[in-house]
């Protein structure tokens, strides 16, 4: 018996087979850009013990300062969310929108609480899985 192959099933297989082979590309493109707007979070720590009970008038000057910059940024839409712990060790957390990292760390080194010395900063990239109303309660 010969072996004889459909002409029109050979094609439809092929066809099958690149539009797959098309699909699997463009979702992995998909998947590998990046998000049209990553968010970031830098967290602040006080540099002196002792900085939130009894801060020295420099200290309170340049948390002024830092309130009045993130403040700022908020009425531009980069930050989302700002706050600090109130139990030690009084983590702070600024969550903002960036076009990059690169973008993210300056306004971070920016932050004149940061630049002065009073807190020290890390920065990371979130993914904002879950965001509510973003409202501050009294």
């Amino acid at each position: 018996m010969k072996n004889r192959f459909n002409p029109m099933l050979v094609c439809l297989i092929i066809a099958a087979t690149f539009t797959g082979c098309a699909q699997t590309k463009d979702n992995t493109e998909e998947q590998a850009a990046p998000p049209p707007d990553p968010h970031y979070i830098y967290y602040i720590h006080p540099v002196r013990e002792g900085f939130i009970t009894e801060p020295t008038p420099d200290e309170a000057n340049k948390v002024g300062d830092h309130f009045e910059y993130l403040k700022k940024l908020m009425g531009e839409g980069t930050v989302l969310l700002a706050g600090p712990s109130t139990d030690p060790p009084y983590t702070g957390i600024v969550i903002l929108k960036a076009k990059d990292r690169a973008t993210a760390e300056a306004i971070m080194n920016k932050d004149p609480a940061v630049r002065g010395g009073v807190f020290r900063a890390r920065l990371s990239p979130i993914t904002l899985s879950l965001v509510g109303n973003l409202t501050p309660t009294p």
